[in-house]
């Protein structure tokens, strides 16, 4: 799945460093504010790429009678990567009946290994999961300034909001058409990783994964091509460390889902439109990064008896096994 990963790793990496929002409208070429444009490769050329303090990261999506959040504290350190954080999903039923999950989680990665300590009927399991040298290294180091300016080439515009002495922040707009060009020229293999996965728990028809894996990946590309987003990023300019973000994926989101109700595939799935039209008209995507005091790095450590979890391959393994 290295390939998916990295294929999403622009996106993710803009969020962290920058927040999202997302507006209307496009700004012709005519309007592209060169001194915001001048300002932000100024501020990458300056921005500290040697930063370990703990992040936390909070993300939520709501729709009518379901709200989802993801909350997580992190410290990359060593080119070591860790994050203990917590899923929480609150749904009620046509009959206003209320109910609540909670999952919380520890992850660790270094260059070899990825571990996800999760619960499972209150339980603590564990995976682990090989990585490459070279994608493990991409994955928990913070990008370089020759990596950061090269994120410049997906730049449209920048908005200057504040800038003195002591901060700055720019709205940094994304263009969204070569981000899906980006990913549409890894689609093919994209496709191909997709489509393995799909059929590694499945035993049904070949050629319809093929056709869903498809599907998805052009509901993909539609939703981002029909989405402007832009980024907000504050950065304490007395050591060009970045000091907040925030990020409002909605209209991201409701892209994707229009696309999907206009794709027969997905629309003939009646029980799916009214999950797609909530998403599509009524959803909100948004999320939040700070940066805590040093002192929180002791919360990362995992407890002993996480530590001493059962080892299993798969999410539900118990439940499977039970099955067969």
């Amino acid at each position: 799945m290295n390939k998916i990963f990295n294929a999403v790793k622009l996106f993710v990496t803009g969020i962290f460093l920058c927040g999202v929002v997302l507006i209307g409208g496009r700004a012709s070429a005519a309007e592209v504010n060169q001194e915001g444009i001048e300002m932000l490769r100024e501020t990458l050329a300056h921005i500290s790429t040697n930063d370990s303090r703990v992040f936390h990261q909070e993300i939520f999506f709501v729709m009518p009678k379901f709200f989802g959040e993801l909350q997580f504290m992190g410290l990359t350190e060593n080119d070591h990567l860790k994050l203990k954080g917590n899923f929480e999903i609150w749904t009620t039923d046509d009959k206003d009946n209320f109910k609540n999950f909670a999952n919380p989680f520890y992850l660790t990665q270094d260059k070899e290994n990825m571990v996800l300590y999760f619960q499972e009927d209150k339980k603590w399991k564990k995976m682990t999961t090989p990585v490459t040298v070279a994608n493990a290294a991409d994955t928990v180091t913070t990008p370089t300034a020759e990596e950061l300016q090269k994120m410049t080439e997906f730049v449209k515009d920048v908005a200057i909001l504040q800038d003195n002495d002591k901060q700055r922040t720019l709205l940094v707009k994304i263009d969204c058409e070569k981000v899906a060009d980006t990913v549409a020229k890894m689609s093919e293999e994209l496709k191909t990783e997709m489509k393995a996965e799909m059929n590694k728990d499945s035993n049904g028809n070949e050629q319809l994964n093929d056709e869903v894996t498809k599907t998805i990946m052009s509901c993909l590309d539609r939703g981002f091509r029909n989405a402007d987003i832009w980024l907000t990023w504050t950065v304490d300019k007395t050591n060009w460390q970045t000091t907040t973000a925030s990020c409002n994926l909605s209209g991201l989101s409701q892209s994707i889902a229009n696309a999907a109700l206009n794709t027969p595939l997905i629309s003939d799935l009646g029980f799916f439109n009214e999950i797609l039209e909530n998403v599509a008209f009524y959803s909100e995507f948004k999320g939040y990064t700070t940066f805590l005091n040093p002192a929180a790095k002791s919360q990362l450590e995992i407890p002993k008896n996480v530590l001493k979890a059962k080892e299993v391959k798969t999410f539900n393994e118990d439940e499977k096994a039970k099955k067969k």
